[in-house]
């Protein structure tokens, strides 16, 4: 009590104090009377504690806790002093046992929003980081489940919170409250606002209370988990404690309740100077900050979730924030949220989606504030599936389901204080559910996309063969680093893959199940299994020698699985040196796809497995397949925009196919071929096979070059393929983006598809995902139009961009003419002449049109000039219906008209009647002066 005498005596403002009388005396008043200066003055059952009292001035008594079942909180009160030097008195009573500081700041555990605004179209990766659509999968919550929040406040008309609330324990509208229910419990698949963790999860709402207020809501019928996203204070309470201790346990009248708290802002909070954090014993942030920091609350961090580690971010104005990375900006070193022993997991909490004010606005929430909620949507989630879970067990579940950060370079310093991980609300939920529900039967399982819910067959993906859950990396990063790269081929350095395996299942693996992986040559017809074991070679058509176009890449044991767990398992894979394939399609080498299969005598193939690679990952969640290639579009830097893909018939007989191409149904803004050239060439075999079939398009424009075509819209395609049997041809597709057409987006997504023309089914096909870096724009300016006559010649010159380009230059009928800056041209007729300018490294393009007209009349010469008697008039007038010569006196300006045969170019003009002076001799065609000449007479 002494440490506490301490500290209050230097405290001169009113403030409240927890006071417990001890046992067989009581602080009731049995009448209060409020005087002038309003203090009270209190009759008590007990004498001399009311002759106390009423010595000191006193402004409030209360019970702390009326609704309490501890017998230690029914013994507490709540006293509001101004003058903190009369504790000593308080101290010094027999009959009073603990006098305790109340900190209920309600300081809001959030970082100052920068964005007031969200883009609807912004991913959520908050919700995607966690595996929520997995844990959707498994279940939607329930209207019966309510999570409690405490908090400073809420908008309860919000569009996405106004069904949503369902119980209102007194409130003070604020954003902050409105923020944190949305994203524990906001209105859920309505194409409205945005996703909430506890989908159909309800809300009991209480602004302000403190400790009180979390007891009352946890008293209230349904309620079973409280979010707190608020700060009491930096010391601990054993009244506080008491309070969690009594809704943790629950009483003979109310059962068990979880809460849930946020830990704190830690230096993020003490640079932004908000007050979301307690110093710790070295001065710095990361103190405890209760009432995180309590035994019976479990305690939430925040880590970033934004983008894949070694993605450049700067789109949300701070800098770099990586997946589970626990600073938010990677270049500030203090940018940590609370990290401390007292933390049980983190979650996400950088730029998290909410609702931020009465009607229908929403925004990017910071901070541990909306880490909380995600966890506490989780557990909603949890005790739908198992309403039998105690809140030492949710604790459990949470803490022993995450997902592992620690292995992350920069989060080396703060192993185990941001708990044991990142949520996995899919695993923390299938585990609860699988404690009641022990389903037999093991299911290791990958995705195909992230529609794929593991159900067999999968009939929600479309694209079949871009799973997220293999990727490649040239060096041995991809377990941190988790984005595609194209496979680069080091004759003395492997590349990566990386494959990632989920327990679909509530039973735990053995580890005696294997995981193999297979390469190919990228093709959009792969057959199972000649393709990828081995057993396929190509004759090259230069050297003759067989190219093997498949084989297996490993075979890997797949590590012990509990339900819902992942693990990432690395292939080391020598990538065939695409040299070896340069003949095949005329000096370009084309990419690989792989395809990865479970191997299980506990989980064989639901399916048996055909020929047709597109029905075995789409019936059998046990194999995935991935075909992408990357196109990264980078100024200054020499960027590949091109990509070649194999297109052939699988029969042994000849077949019809329809090649499309389409963008990706899900994207925001532009697509790529609205903002690039997008161009796909025929090699001979593909070609001909087209014009076989009879060269049938939709949405595809011709060029000058024929086997050369351009997409001009979605769903675009080349139609009636006709192949012959095992035919195989291939398909270069370049991206080469227009300068005038250009946004800020930075990604794109591009499908290459085969179908069977006679079914519609997809056989296969291609990804493309393009990626844009920001660059400096150019104009193509082809000069002014031009005037010329017949047979003479004009040179028209491009204006020369600042690096180093292309400049082509195209007939009226789309035939390349000349290639360079200075184009010299003779046209006999008006012609417009289109300049094309393509840059060397990244292959931006613009275009600009010159016109050269032609002047197809003119008046020759004037043979003699000056002349006596008669002149010789040549002129060329054989495009005109009528033309005459119009003799006039610069003097007198009479005039003299002579009719001219259009077909002929010359007349003789008698002039000898002509007085001597100055005559402008005019040729008119078609009723106009096209031409005039002076003549001097004699």
């Amino acid at each position: 009590m002494v440490a506490f005498s301490s500290l209050f005596l230097t405290a001169q403002n009113r403030q409240d104090y927890y006071v417990l009388a001890k046992p067989n005396y009581s602080l009731e008043p049995l009448q209060i009377t409020i005087n002038p200066d309003q203090t009270l003055t209190v009759d008590l059952s007990d004498n001399n504690l009311e002759g106390f009292l009423n010595s000191i001035p006193v402004y409030s008594i209360q019970k702390a806790f009326p609704t309490a079942y501890s017998p230690l909180l029914k013994r507490t009160y709540r006293i509001t002093l101004e003058d903190a030097s009369y504790l000593n008195d308080f101290f010094q009573r027999n009959e009073i046992e603990l006098v305790e500081l109340v900190e209920e700041e309600n300081i809001e555990l959030f970082i100052p929003n920068d964005f007031n605004y969200i883009d609807r179209g912004t991913p959520n990766t908050a919700l995607d980081i966690i595996k929520a659509p997995f844990a959707w999968n498994l279940t939607h919550g329930s209207t019966g489940i309510f999570a409690g929040v405490l908090d400073n406040g809420f908008y309860l008309n919000h569009e996405d919170l106004i069904n949503e609330i369902v119980m209102v324990l007194g409130n003070n509208p604020a954003a902050h409250g409105t923020g944190v229910s949305s994203v524990i419990g906001g209105q859920t698949d309505n194409n409205v606002g945005l996703s909430s963790i506890g989908f159909k999860t309800k809300l009991a709402v209480k602004s302000g209370g403190g400790h009180n207020g979390a007891l009352l809501l946890s008293q209230q019928p349904g309620v079973r988990v409280i979010n707190i996203s608020l700060k009491f204070g930096c010391t601990f309470s054993v009244f506080a404690a008491e309070v969690f201790e009594e809704i943790w346990n629950g009483t003979p009248l109310h059962p068990p309740v979880v809460v849930v708290a946020a830990a704190g802002n830690g230096e993020v909070a003490k640079a932004a100077n908000n007050g979301g954090y307690c110093p710790d014993t070295n001065g710095g942030a990361n103190g405890y900050v209760y009432p995180a920091a309590y035994g019976n609350v479990i305690a939430v961090s925040g880590v970033n979730h934004l983008v894949p580690r070694g993605t450049e971010d700067f789109q949300y104005g701070f800098g770099v924030s990586w997946e589970d990375l626990a600073q938010r900006d990677i270049s500030i070193p203090y940018s940590t949220l609370t990290y401390n022993d007292k933390v049980d997991l983190c979650a996400p909490a950088h730029h998290v989606m909410a609702a931020n004010n009465d009607s229908d606005g929403y925004g990017f929430g910071y901070g541990t504030s909306y880490a909380s909620p995600i966890v506490v949507g989780t557990v909603a989630l949890m005790l739908n599936v198992n309403p039998n879970l105690t809140p030492n067990q949710v604790r459990d579940i949470l803490k022993n389901t995450t997902d592992d950060i620690y292995f992350i370079p920069e989060n080396g310093p703060y192993i185990n204080l941001y708990g044991t991980g990142r949520l996995n609300a899919y695993r923390a939920v299938k585990t609860a559910q699988c404690m009641l529900n022990p389903t037999p039967g093991l299911d290791l399982a990958m995705q195909n996309s992230d529609v794929d819910d593991f159900v067999e067959p999968d009939t929600v993906t479309e694209i079949l063969w871009q799973s997220d859950d293999i990727w490649v990396r040239n060096e041995n990063d991809g377990r941190e680093v988790r984005f595609h790269q194209n496979p680069k081929y080091d004759p003395s350095n492997p590349n990566y893959v990386y494959v990632r395996v989920t327990n679909n299942s509530c039973q735990t693996s053995t580890g005696n199940d294997n995981l193999k992986l297979y390469w190919a040559k990228a093709n959009t017809t792969l057959y199972w299994p000649e393709n990828w074991d081995g057993s396929l070679y190509i004759e090259d058509p230069v050297t003759g020698a067989d190219i093997l176009m498949g084989d297996e890449v490993g075979t890997l044991s797949i590590p012990v699985l509990g339900p819902g767990e992942s693990k990432i398992l690395e292939f080391q894979w020598p990538v065939p040196n695409p040299q070896d394939y340069i003949n095949i399609n005329n000096g370009n080498p084309w990419h690989f796809c792989l395809l990865a299969r479970i191997e299980s005598l506990d989980d064989p193939m639901t399916y048996p497995e055909g020929i047709i690679i597109t029905n075995n990952v789409k019936n059998n969640n046990n194999i995935v397949w991935k075909n992408t290639t990357v196109i990264d579009v980078m100024p200054d830097t020499p960027s590949e925009i091109s990509a070649v893909v194999a297109v052939g018939n699988p029969y042994d007989n000849a077949h019809t196919f329809k090649l499309e191409f389409k963008k990706d149904d899900a994207e925001i803004g532009k697509a790529i071929y609205e903002e690039a050239e997008v161009s796909v060439a025929l090699d001979n075999i593909l070609y001909n096979a087209w014009q076989s079939g009879g060269q049938s398009t939709t949405h595809v424009e011709t060029t000058y070059i024929p086997q050369r075509k351009i997409i001009s819209d979605n769903n675009a395609g080349l139609n009636n393929i006709l192949f012959n049997a095992n035919e195989i041809g291939t398909l270069t597709v370049s991206f080469n983006f227009l300068a005038k057409e250009l946004t800020n987006k930075t990604k794109y997504s591009f499908y290459v598809m085969l179908r069977d023309a006679v079914t519609n089914e997809i056989i296969g096909g291609e990804t493309f995902v393009i990626n844009k870096k920001p660059r400096s724009v150019f104009d193509a300016d082809a000069g002014s139009d031009e005037t010329i006559d017949r047979s003479e010649s004009v040179t028209i010159s491009a204006t020369q961009i600042n690096e180093a380009a292309v400049y082509n230059w195209y007939d009226p009928a789309g035939n390349l003419i000349f290639t360079g800056p200075d184009l010299t041209v003779s046209p006999n007729v008006t012609q417009r002449y289109r300049l094309e300018i393509i840059t060397d490294t990244d292959g931006y393009k613009d275009y600009d049109d010159v016109e050269v007209t032609v002047n197809p009349y003119k008046l020759e010469s004037l043979i003699p000039n000056p002349a006596t008697s008669q002149v010789t008039v040549n002129y060329t007038a054989d495009e005109a219906s009528s033309a005459y010569l119009m003799v006039v006196s610069t003097v007198t300006g009479i005039s003299n008209n002579y009719i001219l045969d259009v077909n002929e170019t010359s007349v003789n003009l008698n002039i000898s009647a002509y007085t001597s002076g100055t005559y402008s001799v005019a040729l008119v065609c078609d009723g106009q002066i096209v031409d005039s000449k002076n003549l001097a007479k004699q």
